[in-house]
């Protein structure tokens, strides 16, 4: 480091404090400021309708033939199309894991495209705006993604603000601006005469001025000449987009969306929203362990606000799931989404032992397993402390057990993840695993359920570390958090768990016990086992 820079004794301690970005929570307030001004007649629509000041009217089944660009879609995503693009303020688009929500919102805003009108795409994450942009990318549709580059997905860069500017003739204008202000600069360095030198930075400054406007120009027009913007809930209040009008704002992963982050991009007013999302997955995230009333209200979302408020009209439910095996499927259908799901052909009976290189086995040709602990004595959680993290080192052992026999299948390594509630238990995996498998660690995944969401495996190792007197649960006891850790995987789910304990925390938990042990290969540990 060139120590020219630095103002500061570096030879004392130093101590650094990482201070939170409020820019996102600066944003929600002023949203927040913005509708509080206005009188509840001149707010806009959608935001009359979602606060229950407004009655919503699910559209009119139009008679006209709809043209589908993706003739692969089913017949229920079809339908979930034509109600998003006929509804005239409003419409849910409700996608369990593996319905193909995200096949579905591309076509929608295909045909909104096609219709010229202009389209602002939301997410609560950068992750979860370039999923939407990567998939659009191949239809040329004109449009822009806003935000930094080193946080965009690499394929989607090309389609950045940044790279769109650095290639337009204004972009181009810009950098000679700034090429001169160098070249000035540099001369400045080099004047001894001050009155030369005050004229040198009197140019400077003016250069720097035009160099904002001419950016701004630059900035304002990409945008505008885009059919589709793309962008995160918080950066849609950004001045590249404050500025714009759209007609129809689309909301992607709304579940996980904070209600006041949803709220960003319609305080201007556009004509029509459509949410996608799927609030029986968990919620959004607030980042406090001891939640009070007040923030637990925040994990409503607005997706979920507008379900209770106007009930199922105003939604379309996806139910033809392309991920999962039939019985890996069915207890959350059951009991979760009201036995609508329904498996595809195409993947209703997948095995791993379908995937090539990997063997018969009892394992490979096992959708479901459940190895149960209750009756080797349970009680092998290790609790540290009331507050703190959970481990079971008895769980831990038989997951290395189960993923060393799904590698001698022939399963590869890249295809198992192994997740958990709890951070306890992610670190004593890591570590177990890596010692056992070293050469096969670095693509085994091993994390929590909450970091999973949205992803999915061939095969998902589930190890639920609750088990003591108390029968008491923690993060199991949530329905949601149950229900990404059991639609990962595609092909085999093996869960590792006490009965005796789980099956005390809710009446979903009982349940699902009583469905494991019915329906899965169960199977129980011995001694000899855990020790291999």
């Amino acid at each position: 480091m060139d120590k020219s820079y630095l103002s500061i004794d570096t030879t004392k301690r130093l101590r650094v404090v990482k201070v939170a970005n409020d820019a996102p929570f600066k944003r929600m307030m002023q949203t927040f400021l913005e509708l509080k001004a206005k009188q509840p007649e001149d707010l806009p629509s959608i935001i009359k309708i979602a606060f229950g000041l407004a009655a919503y009217f699910p559209p009119v089944k139009s008679e006209v033939r709809l043209d589908f660009f993706d003739e692969q879609l089913n017949e229920v995503q079809k339908e979930a199309v034509s109600f998003a693009l006929e509804a005239a303020d409003l419409a849910l688009i409700h996608g369990p894991p593996g319905t193909g929500k995200t096949q579905t919102l591309i076509e929608i805003i295909r045909q909104l495209a096609a219709r010229d009108l202009k389209i602002l795409v939301c997410g609560p994450s950068n992750i979860s705006v370039d999923n939407i942009a990567d998939k659009l990318g191949p239809f040329r549709i004109p449009m822009v993604r806003i935000g930094h580059p080193a946080r965009l997905l690499p394929s989607v860069i090309s389609t950045s603000l940044d790279v769109a500017i650095k290639y337009s003739s204004g972009g181009m204008l810009v950098n000679d601006i700034r090429k001169e202000m160098d070249e000035k600069l540099n001369t400045s360095k080099k004047t001894r005469n001050g009155t030369e030198r005050r004229k040198l930075w009197e140019d400077i400054r003016d250069l720097r001025k035009e160099c904002k406007v001419r950016e701004r120009r630059c900035t304002e027009d990409i945008v505008r000449a885009s059919k589709v913007v793309l962008s995160t809930l918080h950066g849609a209040g950004g001045r590249d987009i404050i500025r714009q009008n759209f007609d129809v704002v689309i909301i992607d992963e709304a579940g996980q969306a904070l209600e006041a982050q949803s709220l960003i991009p319609l305080v201007r007013g556009p004509s029509k929203c459509i949410l996608a999302g799927d609030h029986l997955q968990l919620p959004p995230t607030i980042p406090r362990t001891d939640k009070t009333s007040s923030l637990r209200r925040l994990e409503l979302s607005l997706f979920e606000r507008l379900i209770k408020l106007h009930g199922p009209l105003i939604k379309r439910t996806l139910s033809v799931q392309y991920r999962m095996h039939e019985m890996i499927m069915k207890y959350p259908s059951v009991g979760l989404y009201d036995s609508l799901l329904l498996a595809d052909v195409s993947v209703r009976s997948h095995l791993l032992s379908d995937l090539p290189n990997v063997i018969k086995t009892d394992e490979t040709q096992a959708p479901l397993v459940f190895w149960d602990t209750n009756p080797h004595g349970g009680f092998g959680e290790d609790d540290t402390g009331a507050h703190e993290s959970k481990s079971n080192a008895m769980e831990a052992a038989l997951c290395r057990y189960h993923l060393r026999s799904l590698l001698e299948a022939g399963v590869q390594p890249k295809d198992i993840a192994i997740i958990t509630p709890y951070n306890a238990q992610v670190a004593l995996l890591s570590g177990l695993i890596k010692s056992e498998f070293p050469d096969g660690f670095s693509e085994i995944e091993i994390g929590s359920v909450d970091g999973f969401q949205g992803r999915e495996k061939e095969a998902i190792l589930l190890s639920l570390v609750r088990s003591n007197e108390k029968k008491e649960v923690g993060f199991l006891a949530d329905e949601r958090r149950l229900n990404v850790a059991m639609t990962r995987p595609r092909r085999h789910l093996c869960v590792i768990g006490d009965s005796g304990t789980v099956a005390r925390g809710s009446v979903f938990l009982k349940g699902w016990m009583d469905f494991l042990e019915e329906n899965a290969d169960l199977r129980y540990p011995d001694t000899i086992m855990l020790q291999q």
